[in-house]
Parts: C-alpha cells; structure tokens; sequence
C-alpha cells in the first residue's frame, strides 16, 4: 500500500478524503512543512465530486517518495469504514490519522513519533499505544476560538479509562498517532456498524488493554467550518446546554449508539476481559441501566450535564 518499508520512515499518516478540495491543500502543505521529515503519507479519496482527485494527484505526481495515492476500488460513505481500511491495510511502525481540513503545526510528527517512540521504550513495542495531543480549535479561516480544544471542551486528560471513554471520547482522530500493536488490535472489531468512531474505539481499545500519552499543547488547528463530520462544542456555553434539553431525543439516541458500541467491544474483546469488565458491561449495554449502575460509577462520568442526561435517559 505504501513506501513505508522501501523509505524505512517510521511513521505512516493515512488521509481519508471526501470533497475536501477547500481546505485540502493546506493541509497537506502543511505536512510537508514538518521539522521531521520521518514519515510517508497515504491519501485515499472516497468518490469526491469536486476537485480532490485532481489535487491528489498532483501533491503525489511533485513529491513522488513522499505522498502516495491510494485506490481502494470502493466506497466507503463515512470517516469510520475509511479510516480502518486505511488503518488495516498499512504495516508502518506509526501511524498518525489526518483529516482533510487542518492544519498540523510544524512539530507535531516529531513529537507524536517521540512519544510513541518512548511508550514503547517504557512498556514494550507489543503495548498498544494511542498518542494524541491537544488542538487549537479555529474558525474556517484558522483563527483561534479558543487556546485549547480539552478545556474548550471541558474534556479529562489527567487518567483515561475505558469504561469512562465508552460513556464520552476525548480523543479526536486527527490529533492521534497509534504503534502496530494498537492497530492489530483494534482491527478485531467484529460488527463495525456499531462502532461510532475509529478514534473512539481505538480509545477504548488502548484504555483497556495498552496505554494512552496525552501530550497537552496543541499540535495543530481544529477547523470548524460547515463541513465537519464532528466539531468542536463549547459544552460550558448557555447555548450548549439548551440545545442539550431542547434535544432530548436526540440525547437519548446518542446514549443508545454508545451501548450499542459497548456491545460490539463487549463481544469483540470477551476473551480478554476480567469478570469486573464483565459485569460493567454487561449493565451498561442495557437499554436503561437503572440508577444504582450509574451512581456506583459517578466518577467515571465527566461533566454535569453529561452526568445528568446518562443518570435520566441511560
């Protein structure tokens, strides 16, 4: 799939497109404006009807040793399905996920690499390993909304476990770099329709059965503009939270795709499961939990709201 093994570069960045010819080219300038000039970048276009095939083709015919596209010969219709073929198909050491629309600073390979690099000098390279940093989370034009996306999102970072990310990721898939072991791990993933998000179930893979480095300063921006698949909420605003109770059905939806996705971990990974992950599942999976459930794991709930919606509707 790529010139990963030829190059002998350690890190592999896997870019799924769909009609990302607005911001696309940024993007990838910006990449190859890295101080770490370690890495190969796989770009997989998902039937785009715009201009992106084109400006593939151009970035991989000018840089022909560094960018390569690559023909699945399907389609995909969604980030998930794009990013686990991409994921599936690649045998590089690292592997940092990109999406179309932003703009990687210039130090965040290097740093993602040497974090992965010395996780796996500390526990061993058959860990699993998710590294990911924070973002600036911008406008459509990178102008900085906020300094930080975890506190603009009143998101945790000081412990991550799984059973509290099964309830609300916090990791954002174009902030993370993951190592061979994790990959292999997370491509056990049964029933993918019940996944959510690549990067929520590769969270809650490295969470249970390797580890997670968060590395707190902001690696690149987060572009919020009409087109994102997920953006970034500022869950602190009056705004925020009555669009919250405005939507109660939708909350109660969101809720049930998270049991759905606890099931398929549930089933994916039961052999390596203790009875203590057993029983927490096997309540949580439940259409309605019940309140004993949710108060005996409070703390694993992050934010009022939050707490609120899963003790009410979960």
């Amino acid at each position: 799939m790529t010139a990963m093994d030829k190059i002998g570069d350690p890190v592999e960045i896997l870019m799924a497109v769909y009609n990302g010819e607005a911001f696309l080219a940024e993007q990838i300038d910006s990449i190859l404006n890295q101080s770490d000039s370690r890495w190969h970048m796989t770009i997989s276009d998902d039937g785009s009807t715009d201009g992106s095939g084109a400006m593939i083709d151009d970035y991989a015919r000018r840089y022909p040793g560094r960018i390569a596209r690559y023909r699945s010969g399907r389609r995909f219709g969604n980030a998930r399905d794009h990013f686990f073929h991409l994921m599936d198909r690649c045998e590089a050491r690292y592997m940092l996920f990109c999406d179309q629309d932003d703009a990687w600073y210039p130090d965040k390979v290097r740093k993602t690499r040497e974090a992965l690099e010395d996780a796996e000098s500390k526990w061993g390279a058959d860990v699993p390993v998710l590294v990911f940093s924070d973002q600036t989370p911008t406008d459509d034009g990178l102008r900085p909304l906020a300094r930080s996306l975890m506190r603009y999102q009143k998101q945790y970072f000081g412990h991550f476990d799984y059973r509290s990310i099964l309830m609300q990721n916090v990791v954002t898939g174009g902030a993370m770099g993951v190592n061979r072991a994790l990959a292999r791990l997370g491509g056990r993933r049964g029933d993918a329709s019940r996944i959510i998000m690549h990067d929520w179930w590769l969270a809650a893979v490295a969470a249970r059965f390797g580890k997670i480095v968060y590395i707190d300063e902001p690696l690149g921006a987060y572009r919020q503009h009409g087109g994102n698949a997920v953006g970034a909420k500022d869950v602190g605003s009056a705004g925020y939270a009555l669009e919250r109770l405005g939507a109660m059905d939708g909350v109660r939806r969101s809720i049930l795709l998270k049991k759905a996705q606890a099931r398929a971990f549930h089933l994916t990974y039961q052999s390596l499961l203790d009875p203590g992950d057993e029983r927490f599942l096997t309540q949580f999976e439940k259409p309605r939990s019940g309140l004993s459930f949710y108060w005996r794991h409070l703390a694993l709930i992050h934010g009022v709201k939050r707490k609120a919606g899963m003790v009410l509707l979960g």
